[in-house]
C-alpha cells in the first residue's frame, strides 16, 4: 500500500520524528513547560497555515470525493485541533492575540514549504505533503498511551495532550488518512513514487526540526 511503502522507504526520517528527545520529554513528563508553550504557540500558528493548505488541497481536487475529504479535515483543525491548543495556550498566552511576527522561521520553512506543494505539484502531491503530520501526531499518541496507560496519566502534566492524539475521534481520522492516501496505491508508477517520497522525506524531517526548536526554543534559524 502506498503509505505504507512512503513509510518504508523513509523509515530513518520516520523514526526520528516519532521518537525525538521533545517525544521522549513529553512521555515521561520532563518537558519544562516554557518548551511546551513554546511548541504549542508555534503550533496553534502552524494549524492556521496547516488549515490553508487543506484549502489549497481542496482547490487541487478533481472530484467531489477529494473536495469532501480536504474540507472534512480542514474543518476538523479550525474546530478541533485549535480549540484544544487555545484552551491549553490560555495558561500561559492569548492565542488571539499571535501575529506574525510570534512566527519561528522553522514554522515558516515548513509551512510554506508545504503550501508550495500545493502550488506546483497536483491533489496527490499535496495530500502526501500534509500526511506527516496528518499521521504522526496518531502514531505518537498511540504509543505513549500504550506505554503508560490511563494508570500512568494520572496527574501527568501533559495528560490532555496526549490523550487527544491518543483518542478515538483522533485515531479514526488517522486511519481515514491513510486509506485515502493508499486509495491511490495502484495509480502511483516507479516515478510518480520518487517524487512523492521526496515530498514525504522533506515533511518528515521538518516535523522532527519543529520538535527541536521547540527544546532550543529557537525563533531563529
Amino acid at each position: 500500500m502506498l503509505f505504507q511503502k512512503l513509510l518504508e522507504t523513509n523509515a530513518k526520517e520516520w523514526d526520528a520524528y516519532l521518537h525525538h528527545d521533545f517525544v521522549k520529554e513529553l512521555e515521561n513528563g520532563t518537558l519544562k513547560q516554557e518548551n511546551f508553550l513554546f511548541y504549542l504557540k508555534q503550533d496553534y500558528i502552524f494549524l492556521i497555515n496547516y488549515a490553508k493548505a487543506f484549502a489549497r488541497l481542496a482547490l487541487n481536487a478533481n472530484t467531489a470525493k477529494e473536495l469532501r475529504f480536504a474540507m472534512k479535515f480542514q474543518n476538523y483543525i479550525v474546530d478541533g485541533e485549535l480549540e484544544l491548543h487555545k484552551s491549553i495556550l490560555a495558561l500561559g498566552v492569548e492565542a488571539d492575540k499571535l501575529s506574525v511576527k510570534d512566527e519561528s522561521f522553522t514554522n515558516i520553512a515548513y509551512t510554506r514549504y508545504v503550501l508550495s506543494v500545493g502550488d506546483s505539484g497536483d491533489f496527490l502531491d499535496m495530500l502526501v505533503a500534509l500526511s506527516a503530520c496528518a499521521t504522526g501526531y496518531g502514531y505518537i499518541g498511540r504509543e505513549i498511551y500504550e506505554r503508560l496507560g490511563d494508570q500512568g496519566l494520572v496527574n501527568h502534566p501533559y495528560k490532555e495532550w496526549i490523550l487527544t492524539y491518543a483518542g478515538k475521534e483522533f485515531q479514526a481520522e488517522v486511519k481515514d488518512f491513510e486509506d485515502f492516501v493508499n486509495s491511490y496505491t495502484n495509480a502511483v508508477d516507479e516515478c510518480k513514487f520518487k517524487k512523492l517520497s521526496e515530498i514525504f522525506n522533506t515533511t518528515t524531517r521538518l516535523e522532527t526540526a519543529f520538535w527541536q526548536h521547540a527544546l532550543t526554543l529557537q525563533m531563529q534559524i
